[in-house]
């Protein structure tokens, strides 16, 4: 590097923290359940006061409420019983992890039953659950809530969630919904109304397309006005359709979830569907063969949409749905006051302190050592051997890095390793995940090493970015060695022999220079560079803040 490289400071004391306070209230432990025309959906989890949530656990029933029921508008006896069953099985499960609080909204096939007052009556009295009917309105605000928290949709979107009794439309832009409906045109529904033959016939497709098309007019014209160019899937439905399209044309080593499918591929899946027969359905293991007599209306409904919708080029599927959305609404009613999350509308970012919450994180000494590292990955930008892209996992790596505390202090480092691999962070690429978590794992004790098996599984470029991003996590580590936040400004030069990093402190910053020197030896080895770290005066400004120079691009706690 040459050595005209001009000197770079910056403030890396963060007075304003994600949360105000580490002692906040007990999560609430809740079980959500969305009774729906085909399944019944549980999920269990706890709930923060700061807008976070964690699933403890699921269950799906498949209960067909709406089986024969849907065009006489009445529950048909065998489907209640399936469906007290079910509940059943979830209050069993719920008990099981001590739930608090209960959850229940019912959709299309009880708010339609004439009988479904009854059937919630029931459920009163036997279970002790009661049960909200929502309106098809309700319902999509909730499937808006779900989603939101799972995918970006930086562009124009249509959500579109395929029940049994209705579909649920929505079309987001700029992070709002801007139209939303709710049709009786759902799976189930469709099928029971217009399908008769197998595969469809010629005139049953062309009857049910015609439906469709006089139906989804103004989701059409919205989708023209607003120039969408999206479309996410968020029921059992699209999650099918999506993995047979990932079956003949996608990734076979990711989730349908990480996936972003291309029209052209899509569509051929849907013509699969369409012509295929039961058996072929029911052999394909992307297809849930409680599904198989189903699928083909809600194949032909998605096809027909994208025939009327040309700018629409791409389909991507979410995890969550209704009852996630549930979760949220729960949240929001309980503890808006308290939310601490809003400001994460980054699906990545609020997935990363989602996870650092859950795991008590030492908040302040994260986020010091994350606005350390963040500076050094950027004066060390020239000489890294990586995209640019990696400050910010640089940057989750250090927020993480100490979360394996939640478990024992002795090894933490490889519990954090653990606890980022499996903690289901949202928006990341599997090699994005491993990547991180092996960042997070090396911030201190043994460096990488091929013996490491999940170190040793990585591509030698990707190892090579670990073994660099963990040597500068490990002096931002050592910068904060006390964990008092004691170095409130940097200057750091990178000559072609050395990073001369010197630093401003409140208080003796001795402990804080040993151990970031002590830590360096893994950015010797990387970068050919040794590590010389003093104190100086960097003219810290009035309050202890520090207006950081322009030509430093991580983001800083405030500009004077």
């Amino acid at each position: 590097m040459p050595s005209s490289s001009a000197e770079r400071d910056a403030c890396v004391w963060v007075p304003e923290t994600t949360y105000r306070t580490t002692t906040s209230a007990s999560p609430v432990r809740i079980c959500v359940i969305d009774l729906g025309t085909n399944s019944f959906h549980a999920v269990i989890v706890d709930a923060h006061p700061n807008g976070s949530y964690r699933v403890v656990d699921r269950m799906k029933e498949m209960v067909r409420l709406g089986a024969q029921g849907l065009s006489t508008h009445r529950l048909p006896d065998d489907a209640m019983d399936r469906g007290m069953r079910a509940l059943r099985r979830i209050d069993l499960l719920a008990r099981g992890w001590d739930t608090r609080e209960y959850l229940a909204f019912a959709t299309s096939a009880i708010r339609e039953a004439e009988n479904g007052g009854a059937f919630i009556e029931r459920v009163r009295q036997d279970i002790g659950l009661r049960i909200r009917p929502i309106s098809g309105k309700q319902e999509a605000t909730l499937i808006h809530h779900g989603v939101e928290r799972a995918v970006d949709m930086p562009d124009p979107t249509l959500i579109v969630d395929i029940g049994g009794g209705s579909v649920e439309f929505i079309v987001v832009e700029g992070g709002a919904p801007v139209f939303a409906t709710s049709l009786k045109l759902g799976a189930a529904r469709m099928t029971e109304r217009f399908v008769s033959t197998d595969p469809l016939s010629d005139g049953e497709s062309a009857a049910l397309r015609r439906h469709y098309r006089a139906a989804i007019e103004d989701v059409v014209a919205a989708c023209e006005e607003h120039e969408v160019t999206t479309v996410v899937g968020s029921s059992g439905t699209a999650k099918s359709l999506a993995r047979v399209c990932i079956d003949r044309h996608g990734d076979q080593t990711r989730s349908v979830f990480q996936q972003v499918l291309p029209v052209p591929g899509y569509r051929d899946a849907l013509r699969w569907v369409l012509a295929s027969t039961a058996d072929e359905r029911a052999a394909h293991p992307a297809i849930d063969p409680k599904r198989v007599d189903q699928i083909g209306a809600g194949g032909l409904l998605m096809d027909t949409l994208l025939d009327h919708v040309p700018t629409v080029d791409r389909i991507k599927t979410s995890p969550n749905a209704l009852r996630e959305g549930m979760v949220v609404h729960f949240i929001n009613d309980n503890y808006a006051r308290l939310q601490r999350m809003a400001p994460f509308r980054d699906v990545r970012r609020r997935s990363v302190h989602e996870i650092a919450f859950r795991f008590d994180w030492e908040e302040r000494h994260a986020q010091h050592v994350a606005a350390t590292a963040g500076f050094l990955f950027d004066v060390c930008r020239p000489i890294y051997d990586g995209p640019d892209s990696d400050a910010e996992l640089m940057e989750y790596a250090a927020l993480l890095h100490d979360i394996g505390y939640h478990i024992s202090h002795a090894d933490h480092q490889k519990h954090s390793r653990y606890l980022i691999r499996n903690a289901d962070l949202q928006g990341f690429q599997p090699e994005e995940i491993k990547i991180l978590s092996l960042v997070a794992r090396y911030h201190r004790k043994a460096f990488p090493k091929k013996k490491h098996k999940h170190y040793r599984k990585l591509p030698a470029a990707q190892q090579k970015r670990v073994r660099q991003m963990a040597a500068l996590l490990r002096i931002a580590e050592g910068l904060d060695r006390s964990h008092f936040q004691n170095v409130i400004a940097l200057r750091v030069r990178l000559t072609d022999e050395a990073m001369e990093v010197a630093v401003e402190s409140k208080g003796d910053p001795q402990l804080e220079m040993w151990a970031a020197e002590g830590e360096a030896s893994l950015f010797e080895d990387v970068f050919g560079r040794a590590v010389r770290v003093s104190s100086a005066s960097i003219s810290v400004q009035g309050n202890g803040y520090r207006r950081v120079p322009t030509s430093v691009t991580h983001r800083t706690p405030r500009e004077e």
